[in-house]
């Protein structure tokens, strides 16, 4: 019985380490992941969640994130650069799954870093252009880009990522938003 025992906590012991050496990084995600959120908890995300986080479409799970006529700007993702990586960052890669109507509809997937919380002087201001990078209507699609960060950016920089609608009458949508850093 000792060596049965024995040898099932061996088993147990080498499974766990390897389940735990595979589950560090996703294959499909570029840099260091900071964040993946498909708005089932939004832990790190601010603003009127009330409006912009709806179950009317979603890509996975139940809610996604949404700009349109009602609301100009969805869930806001917040963090200092030195939360998210202990080095420099060169660079910045945001994905997300994105719903559009049509091709009338103007949104923006925008990635911005600014001095500090209190100092909301812009540092950084980019973004996927989604009348651009969208192709398909009334489907999921996915898109990504990597931003180059300037030399000027400080571990006390404040980055924000948010679904802003620059023209739409209908209702754009972001799920499963994925922001990774690249040192």
């Amino acid at each position: 019985m000792g060596k049965h025992l024995l040898s099932s906590f061996g088993l147990l012991a080498g499974t766990c380490l390897l389940l735990a050496s595979c589950a560090g990084k996703d294959d499909n995600v570029k840099g260091n992941l900071v964040t993946r959120n498909d708005f089932e908890a939004v832990l790190g995300w601010g603003g009127n969640a009330d409006v912009s986080v709806t179950s009317e479409k979603a890509h996975s799970g139940k809610y996604s994130v949404k700009v349109g006529p009602q609301n100009e700007y969805g869930y806001t993702y917040v963090n200092t650069l030195g939360n998210m990586s202990t080095a420099k960052t060169k660079s910045i890669t945001l994905s997300a799954w994105v719903w559009m109507p049509n091709n009338q509809q103007a949104a923006t997937l925008a990635l911005s870093v600014t001095r500090s919380p209190e100092q909301g002087t812009s540092v950084f201001y980019g973004g996927i252009d989604l009348t651009k990078a969208v192709t398909k209507y009334n489907t999921w699609q996915k898109v990504s880009q990597t931003f180059t960060m300037p030399d000027s950016v400080q571990s006390t920089n404040q980055l924000k990522c948010y679904l802003w609608r620059t023209a739409t009458n209908e209702n754009v949508y972001a799920d499963d938003i994925t922001i990774s850093v690249n040192d």
